[in-house]
């Protein structure tokens, strides 16, 4: 079965589209396995039309245990589809589509988690932050802008990559350069940081008195990430300091 006589385009496109749910069904036992099924449905319904029993034996393939990062999912659900038009057509057994799963989920999750959560959303966010000192609607624009505009590529990009085999996406991901997009993404997020730091404590200084608030701006700074140091090394959870900023926040405004 070649691709041109396997899954059509506009099946194809429904897989692509339905991965943005890849979490939707989230659940300890399986983790992303409902949703990585839901996403992978259209092409199984196509591949084993009018043979009820392999699509249940399909479906099932793909309810077993699947957990990776999100946005690098299209990679393995690609290469998925591509996978089981060759099982459909009898060239291929039907445990490899488990073996591939197994075998690219893990480092996808730890890539991927690097890669967006680690530098990308941080970069995104901190350009974004220092942007809404202009103006706070320009902010939201170019951290959404920034931050979507990597994930849908590489979405795009991965998916693509996995429909040609499971070579193709092997290939994809070594010529991606992920560590080093990594490590370029947290030094420009390190450098706005420390710009969004001195445009802030520029204002402070403006507001609260020179040189003396820009001083005790700093130091109130410096206390901050150090009591935050402090609650992680003491397994405070990451969830009680937001509410308890929130709070501060909230009081801060109110006044």
């Amino acid at each position: 079965m070649t691709m041109s006589d396997g899954v059509p385009k506009k099946v194809r496109r429904s897989v692509w589209w339905r991965q943005f749910l890849l979490q939707g069904c989230w659940n300890y036992e399986g983790m992303q396995n409902v949703g990585f099924a839901y996403s992978i449905l259209p092409a199984l319904r196509h591949l084993y039309g009018g043979r009820p029993e392999e699509l249940t034996k399909a479906v099932k393939r793909h309810l077993e245990y699947f957990n990776t990062q999100p946005s690098m999912g299209g990679v393995i659900l690609g290469a998925s589809v591509r996978i089981e038009e060759r099982i459909a057509a009898g060239d291929a057994d039907p445990r490899a589509i488990g073996t591939f799963k197994v075998g690219l989920m893990g480092s996808l999750g730890a890539i991927g988690d690097a890669f967006f959560w680690g530098a990308l959303k941080p970069m995104a966010s901190v350009a974004g932050a220092i942007l809404a000192l202009i103006h706070p609607f320009l902010g939201i624009a170019v951290l959404l802008l920034l931050f979507n505009g990597s994930h849908l590529s590489i979405r795009s990009h991965g998916y693509a990559a996995g429909l040609a085999g499971e070579e193709s996406a092997v290939q994809y991901l070594k010529s991606a350069g992920f560590a080093s997009r990594t490590e370029d993404r947290k030094i420009i997020a390190a450098i706005l940081g420390g710009a969004w730091a001195g445009a802030v404590g520029s204002r402070t200084a403006y507001l609260f008195g020179g040189t003396t608030g820009s001083a005790g701006f700093f130091l109130v700074s410096v206390l901050t990430v150090h009591l935050l140091t402090v609650l992680f090394r003491k397994a405070v959870s990451p969830s009680e300091i937001l509410l308890f900023l929130l709070i501060i926040g909230s009081l801060i405004l109110w006044q």
